[in-house]
């Protein structure tokens, strides 16, 4: 496979996964006004295994932008799809690689959640000025690491290995 054929399989899975992404962030999870669980990442991390971090930090925006315009949950603020791009660049930085170590599971998981906590944090409270931020923060933090961090941790060796047997499967 040339290489332009090979940059066009990948943008072509990247933008099937950005569709599968808004449909998992917008459909297919517990959403409330200033909380979400749901398992939108897990097309972003099989585009980072895969493709790297420019596609998954594109996947993630670009899910985030048009979920937001198209099927919006509250008024937009682009903070939120800011945030989606850091996520996804950040798994693609640790998890494109040839080894998975626990620490290339850890980092990526632990910052974005720190990611999502604070900063998402702090543009809710900019949306929906009923609480202050720390009322949203203090609100959020059981969510954030209690659940969507434990699902990071598990999902993301597996979708790790899923990711590895594809690349084989399409190098062959």
């Amino acid at each position: 496979m040339s290489k332009n054929q090979q940059r066009l399989l990948q943008t072509v899975f990247a933008a099937m996964m950005a569709a599968l992404c808004m449909v998992l962030d917008r459909f297919g999870s517990f959403h409330v006004i200033n909380l979400k669980i749901g398992l939108a990442f897990v097309p972003v991390v099989l585009v980072a295994v895969l493709c790297g971090p420019i596609h998954a930090a594109l996947t993630w925006g670009i899910a985030d932008l048009v979920g937001a315009l198209c099927f919006p949950f509250g008024p937009y603020h682009p903070g939120f799809t800011v945030v989606a791009v850091a996520g996804g660049l950040l798994y693609g930085l640790f998890l494109r690689c040839e080894k998975l170590t626990w620490w290339r599971v850890a980092i990526p998981a632990l910052f974005n959640c720190l990611l999502g906590l604070f900063l998402n944090t702090l543009w809710i409270s900019q949306l929906y000025t009923t609480n202050t931020y720390w009322g949203f923060f203090v609100g959020r933090l059981a969510t954030e690491y209690a659940i969507l961090l434990p699902l990071n941790l598990i999902l993301i060796p597996v979708i790790y290995r899923l990711g590895r047997l594809l690349r084989r499967r399409m190098n062959a």
